[in-house]
């Protein structure tokens, strides 16, 4: 065996963190990758490419991190493996022809077209490079690599380091370094050693009665179209916007995060924003972790009040302290906040702040000088403003064209303008002077032909029919902020994004124990197939008949039975307008669609539907809804619960018991009632007497011998559940019983209804409200249905 052979072929495994898997699933799901750099720097003289190139290999022996590849498929989550060597790909390239008045386009068509050639992350990630000539005395490095590896510091670093071997190369001496960079393997330990006790009380603090976050991107658009306008100052703005940040003894990076609250701020209208920061992720005491290369880079939530009862230069300081604070929680991951701080299932922000100044100076090495270096900037968000400090200090603003309007931009850098000239004037400077001078926002609505370029064809609801589906529908309601999302809905289309789903599967090892690599969602992007890959290893019971019209909340569930008619959606206006907090079910007959046999009696459906609502939930208090034709099987369904120890409540909607079976009073009632209204409006009142007659027994025919499947399904069960509800024998349960009534023109019938329900219920309790029977769940009568129940489910 040659010593090759005996040299193992990885040095360490390694998983990803909670970022690099967002840039993973976004490399793996987006057709540009937005995490994909070019690190660009001017080498200026006489240029030694064969000592550069043994610079670079010189400096891979040196960090793991560009001899690491980042694997995912057939593993159960993804790893980054580090070998033990890797080759550098190089490429030359002669621009020297090209006049100098189109350089500049041509290198970014070149940039442009390397991009589009993407980068193989289980190849060769962080070790691209394209060497093009200027002329004799001027080279430009293009070095590509990618985010998930690589930070911008990480890029100075490695780039430093590469120039100070090429220097030694140069004079046939070796490289001297002072110390090795520890490995990636101490640092994970490190982590892991630390307290999270302390961050979790600084960020509690920190998001102290936090109502709610300010976002740009509210409905979960898709997005992906980026576009970037810049501003750059003159001398003299340069040079009075960092004598205003001397005179207040803060950092110029304070200053911009400033700026850039107010500006947003005026653009919500409120007093409390918060935005992303990018931080190097370097400020704890790990030892030499600033020559050390890798991914680091984190974004932590700032909260800012506009609204302050504090001088303009206190308001400056005291953002200053606070991250000062912060530093010493820079490696705390967005997951963690969130779960610490965050009610909603919205992220705390959807904007970036970032204030570009790594520490770089330009190296004299060999007979060159390396300057003018870029790493280059990625980001998903809606929104980024970028402080980038150079010889004169730059601001750009990139956005998504797809959620901000194409006016926003420009209204942001023309109001950066009027407060950059605001706040370097010889006068007091207050917040509320500060943004008196702000332009009013423009329109924000997205414009209409952007909008039809992203529908999507509209997927048929399908409900869960197992705890697994159930559990990942809550899942996914909470994290949309949507409901019904049915098994069937696809995570793109909803809006899904590379951070989100990481955060989605953390859920779901909570929820489920069950631990899945995010990239799962790339070819499983439903419910329904993630199920069914969750039910390789589990036995599941499912269910026919449960639909969940809204799966998250805390509160009480309600359980909304199905009327005469078979359907349930009709259900959907109330589960709009009940507390957000609490889960609304409906429950479907058998049989609607023909895939199943229709219950034979009510005893036996209320069974099944017990069976069913306890699967979903173990534990009550059960609130049934039930309304018309449904009163009888929730009245047995309220009965089987009491036997089995649980509490329910049994609601009904403006229904008597009984309600087929004809009484000498109901009668009265009936042909009392008739007569009023056919003399108030003889045509009227037959036209619904024929239509009745037509809807019960003419329509059923004529659908049974000339309808389509689906409508004689439909149909059957319609007659069905009237047919069962008539041979249904009504007992003396004893229930309580709450009934809704309306308000009617003739009293006899709530004094009927209530007389039916006295006759078979110990207690009943009567809510009145205003409305319609008939229109009880469509606007506006549904609204005063919904708080009705909700004041008295409180």
């Amino acid at each position: 065996m040659t010593e090759q052979e005996k040299k193992p072929k990885i040095d360490a495994i390694y998983p990803l963190s909670i970022i690099q898997q967002g840039l993973l699933f976004h490399h793996l799901s987006n057709g540009k990758d937005q995490g994909l750099l070019h690190v660009h720097t001017v080498l200026e003289g006489d240029l030694n490419i064969s000592a550069l190139k043994k610079a670079w290999n010189t400096v891979i022996e040196r960090h793991e991190v560009l001899r690491t590849t980042v694997h995912w498929k057939n593993i159960e989550k993804p790893l980054l493996v580090v070998r033990p060597s890797k080759e550098i790909e190089w490429a030359t390239h002669d621009f020297s022809e090209i006049k100098i008045e189109d350089l500049n386009s041509e290198i970014e068509k070149f940039k442009e077209a390397d991009k589009e050639a993407g980068i193989n992350l289980e190849k060769n990630p962080s070790l691209i490079i394209n060497l093009i000539k200027i002329n004799n005395n001027e080279h430009i490095l293009l070095w590509k690599c990618h985010h998930l590896l690589l930070d911008g510091w990480s890029a100075g670093i490695i780039l430093r380091d590469v120039f100070k071997s090429y220097d030694a190369i140069c004079q046939s001496k070796e490289a001297v370094f002072e110390n090795a960079p520890p490995s990636y393997k101490n640092y994970l330990s490190w982590q892991k050693s630390r307290n999270k006790k302390e961050a979790e009380h600084f960020w509690k603090h920190t998001f102290k009665d936090f109502s709610k976050p300010t976002l740009f991107n509210k409905d979960n658009r898709d997005s992906g179209n980026f576009t970037t306008k810049s501003f750059r100052l003159d001398q003299t703005y340069n040079e009075a916007l960092r004598n205003t940040a001397k005179k207040y003894r803060i950092t110029l990076n304070t200053l911009c995060q400033g700026i850039w609250s107010l500006l947003l701020s005026q653009y919500f209208n409120t007093t409390e924003i918060t935005f992303g920061n990018t931080v190097s992720g370097r400020s704890g005491d790990f030892t030499d972790i600033e020559i050390m290369a890798g991914m680091f880079i984190n974004m932590l939530p700032v909260r800012i009040n506009t609204d302050a009862d504090i001088s303009f230069e206190d308001w400056l300081k005291d953002i200053q302290s606070h991250q000062q604070k912060t530093r010493n929680y820079e490696d705390t991951t967005n997951q963690e906040i969130n779960e610490w701080v965050n009610n909603s299932s919205k992220p705390l922000f959807d904007n970036l702040f970032v204030f570009e100044n790594f520490p770089w100076k330009d190296i004299k090495s060999g007979d060159i000088l390396v300057k003018q270096f870029k790493s280059g900037i990625t980001s998903n968000y809606p929104l980024t403003f970028i402080a980038r400090v150079e010889d004169h200090l730059k601001f750009d603003i990139m956005s998504d064209t797809n959620i901000i309007n194409k006016d926003i931009p420009s209204w942001f850098l023309d109001n950066l303008k009027l407060i950059i000239d605001y706040i370097t004037t010889p006068i007091e400077i207050t917040l509320n002077g500060i943004l008196e001078q702000l332009k009013e926002v423009p329109n924000t609505e997205i414009t209409t032909s952007v909008l039809s370029e992203n529908k999507t064809t509209e997927v048929i609801y399908a409900a869960p029919s197992n705890t697994v589906e159930l559990e990942l529908v809550k899942i996914w309601e909470s994290m949309f902020n949507k409901s019904p999302i049915g098994i069937h809905d696809n995570y793109f289309t909803l809006g899904g994004k590379s951070l989100m789903a990481v955060k989605l599967f953390s859920k779901i090892e909570k929820t489920l124990g069950v631990s899945l690599p995010p990239v799962i969602l790339l070819e499983n992007p439903t419910i329904y197939q993630i199920s069914n890959i969750i039910k390789e290893d589990k036995p599941i019971k499912s269910w026919n008949n449960l639909v969940p019209l809204r799966s998250t909340g805390n509160k009480e569930p309600i359980f909304c039975l199905h009327a005469g008619g078979g359907h349930v959606f009709f259900y959907n206006p109330l589960a709009k307008y009940l507390d957000k907090d609490r889960p609304v079910y409906a429950i479907k007959p058998s049989g609607l669609y023909g895939k199943l046999p229709m219950h034979e009696t009510i005893e036996a459906m209320a069974i099944d539907y017990v069976n069913e609502i306890l699967m979903a939930y173990p534990k009550g208090p059960y609130n049934l809804l039930v309304y018309c034709h449904s009163t009888a099987v929730g009245f047995e369904m309220s009965n089987l619960l009491k036997s089995k120890g649980h509490k329910a409540r049994l609601i009904v909607m403006d229904t008597m018991a009984e309600q087929e079976y004809v009484t000498k009073s109901r009668l009265k009632m009936r042909i009392l009632g008739f007569l009023k209204r056919l003399t108030k409006n003889p045509i009227d009142v037959i036209g619904t007497m024929i239509a009745y007659r037509f809807k019960k027994y003419i329509k059923p025919w004529f659908i049974n011998m000339f309808g389509k499947e689906e409508a004689k399904h439909t149909s059957n069960t319609m007659v069905h559940l009237i047919d069962i509800y008539n041979q249904y024998r009504w007992k003396n349960y004893k229930l309580p019983v709450t009934l809704v009534l309306t308000n009617k023109v003739n009293k006899l019938f709530n004094q009927e209804i209530l007389s039916s329900w006295h006759k078979i219920a110990n207690n009943v309790t009567t809510i009145n409200i205003k409305g319609d029977h008939r229109t009880l769940f469509d606007e506006p009568d549904v609204k005063f249905v919904a708080k009705a129940l909700d004041d008295y489910l409180e």
